[in-house]
């Protein structure tokens, strides 16, 4: 039996149907939304625009090839009769004020010990030049600086001052006096050198000037040998007893130098 609904008041589905809301069909299950839980809201990272940096232009690339190509070849020059008392890091400042050094290799002993002599690698002839202008026959502390190149270093350097002077005297054959502006250049350039090798020295004098160890060993062994000799003349004995200590100790002392 079927009778009219009460007004404003919807129908009834059937037993067994869920009931039904305004704007889901027929058959979606609800799906429970918690009130305490928030929608996480999408985080918009803004991009940072990459600023890349111009190409350098051609001829600027060019130009810098034909200075590396100036420069000359690498070179190694040997260092050595370096004193004790220098230490290697002065070594190396020494090398690095008469260019760009691209390797120092300082020899070592078997116990690690530093030897006196190494290896400088500079980047440019030029470099190599200065340092044996200024840094051979160099006091550093009780010893003079010994800097050298061999046969085959000598040859490339030869070969690299003569294609300078070629190169200058071909670009500046109109101004004339080429050679003695090209020498008046290095020697205010080695002037500036030399005196900032004077400038470190002064730096390291403390260093330098300090007496070293077999110094101090002698003096101490002289203080020893005189307080013995002191303690001798003071034993009450006869003098001829007395020299004849005096000479057994001075034969042990030779006997174990």
């Amino acid at each position: 039996m079927s009778f009219t609904p009460h007004l404003n008041r919807p129908l009834l589905p059937p037993p067994g149907m869920p009931p039904q809301y305004a704007g889901f069909p027929a058959g979606t299950p609800m799906i429970p939304v918690h009130m305490g839980i928030m929608t996480p809201t999408p985080v918009m990272v803004s991009s940072i625009p990459m600023v890349s940096k111009p190409p350098m232009p051609k001829k600027d690339i060019l130009a810098m090839r034909a200075k590396d190509e100036d420069s000359g070849p690498t070179t190694t020059v040997f260092v050595g009769n370096i004193s004790e008392k220098a230490s290697d890091m002065l070594i190396r400042q020494l090398l690095a004020k008469c260019g760009i050094v691209l390797s120092w290799k300082r020899v070592q002993g078997a116990s690690g010990k530093l030897q006196a002599f190494g290896f400088c690698e500079y980047k440019e002839p030029e470099s190599t030049l200065r340092a044996l202008r200024l840094l051979h026959d160099l006091e550093v502390g009780d010893k003079n600086l010994l800097v050298k190149v061999d046969a085959k270093t000598k040859a490339q350097l030869d070969e690299w001052k003569s294609k300078k002077k070629i190169k200058n005297g071909k670009e500046k054959s109109d101004s004339g006096g080429d050679d003695e502006q090209i020498d008046e250049e290095t020697k205010h350039k080695d002037q500036l050198t030399k005196g900032a090798i004077d400038g470190l020295m002064r730096e390291y004098a403390a260093e330098l000037n300090a007496p070293s160890l077999d110094e101090e060993d002698q003096r101490r062994k002289r203080r020893k040998d005189k307080k013995e000799e002191d303690d001798i003349t003071q034993i009450d004995m006869e003098e001829d007893k007395r020299d004849l200590i005096s000479r057994e100790i001075s034969k042990f002392r030779d006997t174990h130098k």
